[in-house]
């Protein structure tokens, strides 16, 4: 009795139309500076007018990370924040001193290097309003571990305001 060979034909043609289609792996690390994570080194918002503030008080921390297969994360909180006194604050006042000084989010990005835009295509965050929304930010790389990306204007901020955020790349372990 004659063994069977594997069905190879089927699996070649399942291949050969996966990649006449253009499915193909996410972008490697080589060629794709975004990917590894990134500690916040500083934030700021500029009005229309051009005042500039500075979010959380001056003293923001934070993370962004993004990875090869296109998925990214970010978190941004207020450093030396301080709850109320438990016995006395109300579930509101709790409420705001915990989210009044934490942002996150996530969800898949896209990259267009010749526009200079990465856009995060949001899945969850904090803020409900956000998921489901694309948030292009406009880029730039100073040297290879230095990441600054700028958001659009911003209506609900500040007439219009534009985020600067520095990011700085954090070392492999």
């Amino acid at each position: 009795m004659a063994a069977s060979l594997p069905p190879v034909r089927g699996v070649c043609v399942v291949l050969t139309l996966a990649l006449a289609a253009g499915c193909t792996a996410g972008p490697s690390e080589e060629n794709n500076p975004f990917v590894g994570a990134w500690a916040l080194a500083s934030w700021e918002s500029r009005s229309a007018d051009g005042e500039v503030t500075l979010p959380y008080d001056g003293n923001p921390a934070g993370q962004i990370t993004y990875t090869a297969d296109g998925r990214m994360s970010a978190q941004l909180m207020q450093v030396g924040r301080e709850l109320p006194d438990a016995a006395e604050a109300t579930g509101a006042e709790m409420r705001d001193a915990i989210l009044g000084g934490f942002f996150s989010y996530y969800g898949d990005y896209s990259v267009d290097m010749e526009a200079g835009v990465v856009t995060h295509h949001v899945e969850g965050a904090l803020l409900p309003s956000w998921v489901g929304s694309d948030r292009p930010r406009s880029f730039t790389f100073d040297g290879s571990d230095r990441l600054i990306l700028s958001t659009e204007p911003d209506p609900a901020r500040g007439g219009g305001a534009i985020g600067t955020l520095v990011w700085e790349r954090v070392p492999g372990r």
